[in-house]
């Protein structure tokens, strides 16, 4: 908004005392006017005949405040051929580019503030949700994996018992974000990379694709688990391993390092069903048909007793 500048010694002026009153409000309006619409103190004939009547008009000639063409001033400019000019306009006012400028300048002020109050309110909206979030995540994970871990049969599981499979960061780790597959070639035993040839990978079938996150067991991986493990089903135990995490949903940082675990599990677990498994008690008759569980038990207790009788004959 532009203003109409008035001094504080405009009432005592002696041009305006001559004016008079009437004359002096016509003055007033017509400079409102000029300054609303940046005319810089030129004025259209029909605006100055609206405002006033011809005897105002013609005291505000006569005393020098309003120039009509043709007029004497030396400081003031021509009007157009039909209007009029404000005397000492710009002496007072500012001028069009200066209103211009100052309008172009509060337009970028607001503008600034209005950024910056946007950009605060989607900070704190922001950490407001941050916070929400997160107490939201604290409170959907429970205080350690044996709570939130499922369990898996035989089946499932690759055990021969019902089981629970820790997280790689431990029992009480967040599920981490997926990372891309690497080659793991701390597995290859031989010091080799993980590449093979043409030779190695038919000795060993073709690779096995893992659907979680991009990961695959690799030649490298295979070398590896055929040195440490020689009778474990390498392919068996990675099926078993894509499905409880595929079933899950859960993360690791590392799935070679996971896999490698889970494949040391597997071989510690088929050690201890080896112990068990060579207890079993063949049944004459029956060779190579081995019982296991309650068979075993009845006939041991059987040939337990077939002894104590053999004993009671001799003696």
């Amino acid at each position: 908004m532009a203003w109409f500048a008035l001094d504080d010694g405009f009432d005592s002026h002696p041009k305006v005392r001559k004016a008079g009153n009437a004359a002096v409000g016509l003055f007033v309006r017509l400079g409102v006017h000029a300054t609303k619409h940046l005319t810089e103190g030129h004025l259209d004939g029909d605006i100055v005949t609206a405002y006033g009547t011809a005897a105002t008009i013609r005291k505000l000639l006569t005393v020098g405040m309003l120039h009509e063409p043709g007029h004497g001033c030396p400081r003031c400019p021509q009007p157009a051929a039909d209007g009029y000019y404000i005397h000492d306009y710009l002496d007072y006012n500012k001028s069009r580019a200066q209103i211009e400028a100052a309008r172009e300048a509060a337009r970028k002020r607001q503008q600034r503030g209005r950024d910056t109050a946007r950009t605060n309110r989607n900070s704190r909206n922001s950490a407001a949700n941050l916070g929400s979030n997160s107490r939201e995540n604290d409170a959907s994970f429970a205080p350690n994996c044996d709570e939130n871990a499922p369990l898996f049969d035989d089946s499932t599981a690759g055990q021969d018992g019902a089981s629970r499979r820790d997280t790689h960061e431990g029992a009480t780790g967040v599920p981490s974000p997926p990372l891309p597959s690497q080659n793991y070639d701390g597995a290859d035993v031989g010091g080799g990379t993980s590449g093979s040839s043409a030779a190695e990978r038919d000795a060993f079938g073709a690779p096995t694709p893992i659907e979680i996150d991009g990961f695959q067991l690799t030649d490298a991986m295979r070398r590896w688990c055929a040195a440490t493990y020689p009778g474990l089903d390498v392919d068996h135990s990675t099926a078993q391993f894509i499905s409880h995490y595929r079933s899950t949903g859960a993360r690791r940082k590392s799935w070679p390092d996971a896999w490698q675990k889970w494949i040391r599990d597997d071989a510690q677990r088929a050690a201890q069903r080896g112990h068990r498994t060579s207890n079993v008690i063949a049944l004459p008759g029956q060779p190579g048909a081995p019982l296991t569980g309650t068979d075993a038990k009845v006939a041991g207790w059987m040939a337990i007793s077939q002894q104590l009788r053999q004993k009671g004959d001799s003696a």
